[in-house]
């Protein structure tokens, strides 16, 4: 009887790092054709001034915005090793929107706007880790995330309401579509599109430790990592890359759930690893807000949707998914 073996080009194919590759190859090329795709979807006879001052800026914004929620809520989920951390419902989004409020009430400058809205985030994802550190009993339950996250948004939002009543009124209507997540004139100045490359950049060199905290404090300390010292980094990087996608279009929901959901999905079916899927987070986050603008800006067009409401439509019902799959799986820890 003949034993027929794969041959060494057919593991190399089916090996963990030959999977992620190609999947990072096909994720870059679908980036790139979306990006092209988005840039000339909508009017056709947009002049060359509208399209490189105004079209071009705002797709580029849009996968900044897309990729940095989506990494920021796969590094929420290391650090709270909880799957349905992001920053929205954490209320790091909240924080950040209003320490920007503040500051356009007090007419500062756009870098100084950046500089509050990173304070803020920061601001209410350490709150959430000092409470959380408190009651170390309740790390990792769900429930209680999910609580303190609304708890914080809503005292947060009630602030904001207070603060736009303080506006002019012609930068209230601005104001309150921004706060709804909007990429219209977004990425004059390139904030998103060059911040989520650094923070990506600045999240790889962490990979490793992330998927070894993923398993527990004890089994990093067993191997060497310092927990708080990776812990401080994951939360000031997260609220690094919330307070810049927050700047350039507001409240944009979900993201940061959905798109590390499925890519550790993928990942986990396939052995890859962290670094791969901190980069897939990015291409996968960026694509997904990219075509959502696309659809904001031309499904009733002359008039656009805030992209933040076509975003909750899609995150909304797969929150209530999860939880209802954690339920019938025994529970929500």
């Amino acid at each position: 009887m003949t034993v027929f073996s794969s041959s060494p080009s057919t593991q190399f194919l089916r090996s963990p790092e030959s999977v992620g590759r190609l999947w990072l190859a096909v994720s870059v090329g679908l980036a790139i054709a979306v990006l092209l795709g988005a840039m000339f979807w909508g009017d056709a006879y947009a002049s060359p001034d509208v399209f490189y001052r105004l079209r071009v800026p705002r797709v580029l914004a849009a996968f900044g915005v897309g990729g940095l929620l989506a990494l920021a809520g796969v590094l929420l989920q290391a650090l709270l090793r909880n799957p349905l951390a992001e920053p929205y419902m954490l209320g790091a989004a909240s924080g950040a929107s209003f320490c920007l409020l503040v500051g356009t009430v007090l007419g500062l400058a756009w870098w100084m706007l950046q500089g509050l809205a990173f304070a803020g985030a920061i601001a209410v994802l350490c709150l959430m880790w000092l409470i959380l550190r408190r009651f170390s009993r309740l790390e990792g339950d769900i429930s209680i995330v999910l609580l303190l996250g609304v708890l914080c948004s809503a005292a947060l939002n009630a602030g904001v309401s207070v603060l736009l009543l303080l506006l002019p009124e012609r930068a209230l209507r601005g104001s309150l579509f921004w706060l709804m997540g909007d990429l219209a004139g977004a990425g004059q100045h390139y904030v998103a599109w060059w911040g989520v490359w650094l923070c990506l950049l600045l999240a790889l060199p962490l990979a490793g430790r992330m998927m070894v905290l993923m398993r527990g404090a004890m089994m990093a300390h067993a191997v060497g990592v310092s927990v708080q010292t990776v812990r401080v980094q994951l939360l000031l990087l997260a609220g690094l890359a919330t307070a810049l996608a927050v700047f350039e279009a507001g409240a944009v929901g979900f993201i940061g759930l959905v798109v590390p959901h499925f890519v550790k999905l993928l990942a986990a079916r396939r052995g890859i690893g962290m670094r791969t899927i901190l980069v897939l987070c990015v291409l996968w986050g960026g694509v997904l807000l990219v075509l959502a603008d696309a659809l904001a800006r031309t499904v009733i067009a002359p008039m656009q949707l805030p992209v933040g409401v076509l975003t909750i439509v899609l995150g909304a019902p797969f929150l209530a998914w999860q939880l209802v799959m954690r339920l019938k799986s025994g529970g929500m820890a």
